[in-house]
């Protein structure tokens, strides 16, 4: 793709002074951008760098016009610089990382019970089994599996690795990243007798539209009805999700964190690193959970909280806070208690 200046202007919808027949062939920030990038500038503190800058064009907040009037490139202005850049980025990684084409790879294997839409991408050693659908323009990447009766939507893609198992059933424009395994059995067990004995697990997972999901994720399928991720959200990599979990709409769940069975989440909720949410909770919608806080007992929704037992943001501070005080507090305390003879 042959990106211009002019093309870059087009998206942003606003002004651009220079020259737009300047050729884009990458991006860079501020500091190392070249003559054939682009960069962007988000807080007019850093306009003085900016203006200095070696990029090809750069993508300016309204109102930095004479701020940047020194710099060489050309120059776009746009109500939200970092937007059109993420916009420009696309267009970038469509020329640079192109999707496979379409076709079935010789050494994958696909079930002739299988029902593989149009324009479909299987790569090598994938697997897809009988009773599988797959939606138009999908892409099933190399050593990926997708089991009996799993359901895979349009325009969605498996990287290399991913394990979509039996009867699960994945959305719209859906990105799922190596590794990740999608309806692994719930970890369910009675102890009747001194051993523990397996639940079957004969629930699905269902991903719901233009969700993404991180390297090496699990999510368990339900015990009897389903684990949902609802449309939107954004799961990181090495998250867990166990089963029976209920995820809303446009949540953002970060690394390493941890979701116990049944447990519902609302819309818009943000779950930070090492965040743990135990079993049977309900979390309100756009509660945002801080990184290594567990989580307990229901939170509302609309709520800030932080820490080992998930106090409110504020309190949880000030309870760190004291604990460094803690040495100092405990002499003081045998001080007082000896002069009592206690």
């Amino acid at each position: 793709m042959n990106l211009t200046a002019a093309d870059i202007a087009k998206l942003a919808e606003g002004p651009l002074k220079g020259d737009g027949a300047r050729p884009i062939a990458g991006a860079a920030p501020l500091e190392k951008a070249g003559p054939s990038d682009m960069a962007f500038l988000a807080d007019t503190a850093m306009a003085a760098r900016a203006a200095a800058c070696q990029a090809g064009c750069l993508l300016a907040p309204l109102g930095a016009e004479e701020l940047l009037k020194d710099f060489k490139g050309a120059l776009i202005f746009t109500k939200n610089p970092k937007y059109v850049f993420m916009l420009a980025l696309r267009l970038i990684e469509t020329a640079a990382r192109p999707l496979p084409e379409p076709g079935i790879h010789p050494a994958a294997t696909v079930s002739p019970k299988a029902s593989v839409g149009a324009n479909v991408h299987i790569g090598p050693c994938a697997v897809v089994e009988e009773g599988a659908v797959l939606g138009a323009n999908s892409i099933i990447g190399a050593q990926s599996y997708v089991g009996r009766n799993a359901r895979i939507g349009a325009r969605t893609r498996l990287y290399p690795g991913v394990k979509i198992m039996d009867a699960c059933e994945i959305g719209i424009e859906v990105i799922i990243h190596a590794g990740a395994v999608i309806g692994s059995d719930g970890y369910g067990y009675i102890s009747p007798r001194g051993t523990h004995e397996k639940i079957p697990q004969l629930g699905k997972v269902v991903i719901e539209d233009k969700v993404e999901i991180g390297a090496n994720t699990a999510i368990d399928r339900a015990a009897l009805e389903i684990t949902l991720v609802g449309a939107g959200t954004k799961i990181d990599n090495l998250v867990h999700i166990a089963h029976n979990v209920k995820i809303g709409k446009n949540c953002l769940i970060i690394a390493q964190a941890g979701i116990a069975g049944s447990t519902v989440i609302g819309d818009n909720v943000i779950i930070a690193g090492q965040a743990g949410i135990s079993d049977h909770l309900t979390i309100g919608d756009n509660t945002v959970i801080m990184a290594k806080t567990g989580v307990m007992s229901d939170l509302g929704p609309n709520q800030l909280v932080f820490g080992h037992t998930a106090r409110p943001r504020l309190q949880a501070m000030k309870v760190e806070a004291l604990l460094n005080k803690l040495p100092d507090m405990h002499r003081t305390l045998n001080k007082i208690k000896k002069q009592l003879g206690i």
